[in-house]
């Protein structure tokens, strides 16, 4: 890296001119090297480092023909080109670190070029879109977001918060030499408040074995994360304790991973052992957004409304949907190309699924869990275990050799769940793990194929 970090500076500079060029002065003034990257979908301002112009020869593309075009479809070629030009300054050394300003269209058109630079690039937007769903901006990589009070014009607000913001990227863009460390391979982990009991004992138990562990927040990004870091290769083996991301999808949750999410590590080979954790839950925003046909079934078994906090509500999974959810699971390990095993704990699938109080395994009470059914004929067990179980052997190939199941006589949160899981992946990972392994404990019931 130079002594002086080279900082990109985008925007739309036919509307945000003035503002880009002061930027770049205080990126310079706080000791970075500013290099002016023009996003205008209009027109040419003619004084950028990098023009629009040059942008569009970098995929052959007509300056004139582009600008005639509206500017949605202007703003996606403009972008095609600037990721092009982005990864060259990287592979030069000359890019330490970007920043952008602008509104909605300058800030879409500034993170996708952001999206497609890797981890550990500095990368800074300054939008007054930050005050709202930063989602399709932030996407899933390490984008900071910066709520720049106005949308335009210099004044002696707007300038104090360039100022910062520019200082800000050039520390970024030099930051101190990190301490040397051992590499230890690295575990992929989805954790969601329902499911820390389990996902913490199990990641103390793999940082006691040698292995780092990466813990995901399973809220849509988190999982979109984990599959992204899977197919980039940076994890040995998946610990997915927690795939209620799936119920979102399948359901019309908020927190959604999208239709990929439990694909990665089968189609690379790693190993994987999964959990329905949370999967006995839908999640919305504030209680006035849960749409009414939920609210309307809150006295059918399981379906109960929880509200977690005043942003948060909870509605719990249905036996039919956890049918669905089942079969979609099923479907999803069938393609898997390495070691695989699903654990389904009887006795619940998270906090909220408990049929009475046990701060330990997360749910203080009173009375049971607010999402619990039982089973009527296994009243310990949860009602939802036997409609999942029940697709998973009408679904699942129980033939190929890389592919197990545990049902499990315990609550996911309880202690041997977690060991259960982590020894299997620490076998897996091992080469040592064949199916059929720990279907030998005394609380492992058998599953059989219908």
């Amino acid at each position: 890296m130079n002594s002086r970090p080279s900082i990109i500076v985008a925007g739309i500079l036919d509307t945000k001119g003035q503002e880009i060029k002061y930027l770049a002065d205080r990126v310079k003034a706080a000791g970075g090297e500013p290099t002016i990257l023009e996003l205008s979908v209009g027109s040419e301002v003619g004084w950028a480092d990098i023009s629009v112009g040059t942008i569009l020869k970098e995929i052959e593309r007509n300056k004139d023909k582009v600008f005639s075009l509206d500017r949605g479809k202007a703003s996606d070629i403009i972008v095609e080109g600037a990721k092009k030009i982005a990864a060259r300054l990287l592979e030069e050394g000359k890019l330490d670190g970007m920043i952008a300003y602008g509104g909605s269209m300058g800030a879409s058109m500034a993170t996708s070029v952001m999206q497609s630079l890797p981890l550990g690039i500095p990368k800074f937007m300054l939008t007054t879109m930050a005050s709202g769903d930063v989602g399709p901006y932030v996407g899933t990589k390490d984008i900071c977001m910066m709520y720049p009070i106005a949308e335009a014009g210099l004044n002696k607000v707007t300038r104090t918060i360039l100022n910062n913001a520019a200082s800000a990227v050039v520390g970024m863009s030099t930051p101190p030499e990190l301490e040397a460390a051992d590499e230890r391979p690295l575990i992929g982990c989805m954790m969601f408040g329902v499911t820390t009991p389990c996902v913490l004992r199990a990641s103390k138990y793999f940082e006691g074995k040698g292995y780092d562990v990466l813990i995901n927040h399973a809220v849509g990004s988190g999982g979109r994360s984990l599959e992204e870091l899977i197919r980039d290769g940076f994890i040995v083996g998946v610990l997915d304790i927690t795939t209620h991301e799936i119920a979102d999808y399948l359901l019309g949750g908020v927190l959604s991973a999208g239709p990929d999410r439990l694909t990665a590590a089968g189609e690379m080979g790693i190993p994987q052992v999964i959990a329905p954790g949370g999967l006995d839950l839908i999640n919305f925003g504030p209680k006035k957004t849960v749409p009414e046909k939920f609210l309307e079934e809150t006295d059918q078994p399981g379906r109960g409304l929880y509200v977690h906090n005043p942003t948060v509500t909870c509605v719990g999974v249905s036996t039919k949907e956890t049918y669905k959810i089942g079969e979609h699971i099923a479907e999803k390990l069938n393609a898997a190309k390495g070691p695989t095993a699903i654990c389904v704990p009887l006795r619940g699938w998270g906090a909220c699924d408990l049929p009475a109080p046990n701060k330990e395994l997360g749910w203080a009470g009173p009375g049971p869990g607010p999402v619990w059914a039982a089973d009527p004929d296994n009243p310990q067990w949860s009602l939802r275990t036997g409609y999942f179980v029940s697709a998973l052997r009408t679904v699942l190939d129980m033939d190929k050799p890389n592919l197990d199941v545990l049902l499990v006589d315990k609550h996911l949160n309880e202690p041997e769940f977690s060991n259960l899981m982590s020894e299997l992946l620490e076998e897996m990972l091992a080469g040592t793990w064949k199916k059929g392994s720990h279907q030998d404990l005394p609380y492992i019931v058998p599953f059989n194929k219908a």
